[in-house]
């Protein structure tokens, strides 16, 4: 899908070039040719024709001419911005695993270039996209196929693969049901003994006409609710 005109392309600009150009001077960005150059370096491979890379985000990083010259911040985020608009998932993942900056001291990359650090930091939130894409590549091969093939959003495959919790998010953060499932039969029952006792009487009603009754009988949430009014009207010691 082209999203943008390829006016650039008509006039038989070179694709590369063009997202030299756009990138080295971010501040008046020529979005609709630069984004049209990218879908065709990325559609055509253009970073393997002529070129001494083997993959795009060696490209990315590598010095003009012959790459893009990808080394701070502001270039790569408006970078980013473009691979993702355009659902390039698989490309964006490639070229964070050679920017990101490892915990600790800066260590040099694997690009061929000897000078080059990685200089991008990921930010610590769990949804956070740019993590996400990464422990999916790394973890879950299956869910990050799925994202490439635009079949789900990252977080969605997040939620399928575990990385993202969602039943806390339902109850206020107070209770981590994969965590309480994941407790010795004591400690469960422990812990919905407690639960159940600081519960209102209406949400304790309500768990025994669902899950209790239908097994046992009839009206034992009717006589729980008229018990817990007795036991409220009685004076306090």
């Amino acid at each position: 899908m082209r999203w943008f005109g390829s006016a650039g392309r008509e006039r038989g600009e070179d694709p590369v070039r063009m997202v030299q150009h756009a990138l080295a001077d971010v501040s008046n960005p020529r979005w609709d040719a630069m984004l049209d150059a990218l879908e065709e370096i990325l559609g055509q491979q253009l970073w393997r024709q002529g070129r001494p890379f083997e993959g795009f985000a060696e490209f990315v990083t590598a010095l003009a001419p012959a790459g893009l010259g990808v080394r701070s911040l502001r270039p790569l985020k408006f970078l980013r911005y473009a691979l993702l608009s355009g659902g390039h998932f698989a490309a964006w993942t490639e070229v964070l695993d050679c920017v990101v900056r490892p915990p600790g001291r800066p260590r040099k990359t694997l690009v061929k270039d000897e000078g080059f650090e990685r200089f991008f930091s990921l930010s610590t939130a769990a949804t956070s996209v740019d993590r996400l894409l990464l422990a999916l590549k790394r973890h879950h091969a299956e869910h990050f196929t799925a994202v490439c093939a635009l079949e789900c959003s990252p977080r969605e495959a997040g939620r399928r693969a575990g990385l993202i919790r969602t039943h806390g998010w339902y109850y206020g953060g107070v209770c981590d049901i994969q965590a309480a499932a994941a407790l010795r039969e004591r400690a469960q029952a422990k812990l919905l003994c407690e639960l159940f006792k600081v519960m209102g009487p209406n949400a304790q009603c309500t768990f025994i006409a669902r899950e209790i009754e239908p097994r046992l009988q009839a009206g034992l949430a009717k006589r729980w609710r008229e018990s817990s009014k007795e036991v409220a009207r009685l004076p306090e010691a």
